[in-house]
């Protein structure tokens, strides 16, 4: 997999671009042919959003710069759990805003921490991160 981080803080671009090839092996996606570009930037609304990009077989990852390099790995490690859900087919978006999970479709109207590819991201987040840090 390859990746591209762009932040206008160059610590925070060094911290994250560091901890993404521990992120990637780990979630098992080094030979996968997909891109992923992470920006930190004002585009999203939370702390972060994955955006894939159909057709091209990539993804954008959106990061907060509010936040602080701590909180952006974690947010990082938890996107990059989304990147594979989507990568391996388990989590499929429709421009509906519905989704489907392991083959369930869930409406938009499914509250947040009622979705089980964020259950399945917050519960990976954690462990992902202290180890891209520990390597």
């Amino acid at each position: 997999m390859e990746f591209l981080v762009t932040a206008r803080s160059e610590k925070k671009r060094k911290f994250l671009d560091a901890i993404m090839p521990s992120m990637i092996s780990q979630l098992g996606l080094k030979t996968s042919r997909a891109c992923v570009v992470v920006r930190v930037a004002n585009e999203c609304e939370g702390m972060g959003m994955t955006v894939p990009m159909d057709g091209l077989g990539s993804y954008v990852i959106i990061i907060s710069p509010k936040l602080k390099l701590k909180d952006a790995g974690l947010t990082l490690a938890h996107e990059m759990v989304h990147v594979r859900q989507m990568a391996k087919g388990f989590l499929k978006t429709a421009k509906n805003g519905s989704a489907t999970w392991c083959g369930k479709t869930y409406s938009k109207k499914t509250k947040y921490l009622d979705m089980p590819w964020e259950q399945d991201a917050f519960a990976r987040q954690e462990i992902i991160f202290r180890k891209s840090i520990d390597e």
